[in-house]
């Protein structure tokens, strides 16, 4: 495997954590690398051996395990409980969770103190005090899941591992009866 990009160590750093590496963020580099020529192949073939299995979305890469034990994925469902959560916060917000969409925490706050339902919502994700140290808490944990990217001390930007949350979503529909179902 000498073919492997000298950057396969970062690589796995970071989707070993549960992260995206997105074409739109700073990693966009290593978006790159692992798109160009075969270099996609012999990472997924290298990272078999691992445990985990290299996948690819629109315009991300990030690793699954097919073999989890049930409390790892009990905690993904809770988390992913949560994403749910956050995404119809943003989608309730005047502007729209799309790739490449900036937010800032002050003007999501400003915008909860205008909005009874954006505050009752923000509430629900968040044990904080101030509706400021909510959104920037919220907004921390999506910048830690890969789906938003940190720019300045106030400035956050969608990435394009969105859409990964907006596929898993689509999928979920829910019966009159309230029992959920794959389509």
């Amino acid at each position: 495997m000498n073919n492997l990009p000298k950057q396969t160590a970062d690589i796995f750093s970071i989707l070993s954590r549960g992260n995206f590496i997105s074409s739109n963020g700073s990693k966009g580099k290593l978006f790159d690398i692992i798109t160009y020529e075969d270099n996609y192949a012999l990472l997924r073939e290298y990272f078999s051996h691992t445990g985990y299995t290299l996948e690819k979305g629109h315009n991300y890469y990030y690793f699954s395990q097919p073999d989890e034990a049930n409390l790892v994925m009990e905690k993904k469902l809770e988390q992913f409980a949560y994403y749910i959560d956050v995404m119809d916060f943003f989608s309730s917000m005047d502007l729209k969770p799309t790739v490449g969409t900036r937010y800032r925490i002050t003007q999501i706050a400003e915008e909860c103190f205008s909005n009874e339902r954006l505050k009752q919502k923000i509430f629900a994700l968040s044990r904080r005090e101030k509706i400021i140290d909510k959104v920037a808490e919220v907004a921390n944990d999506l910048t830690l899941g890969g789906l938003f990217e940190q720019e300045d001390e106030d400035t956050y930007k969608v990435m394009d591992a969105i859409h990964y949350l907006e596929q898993v979503i689509s999928l979920i529909t829910i019966e009159e009866d309230g029992e959920q179902k794959n389509p």
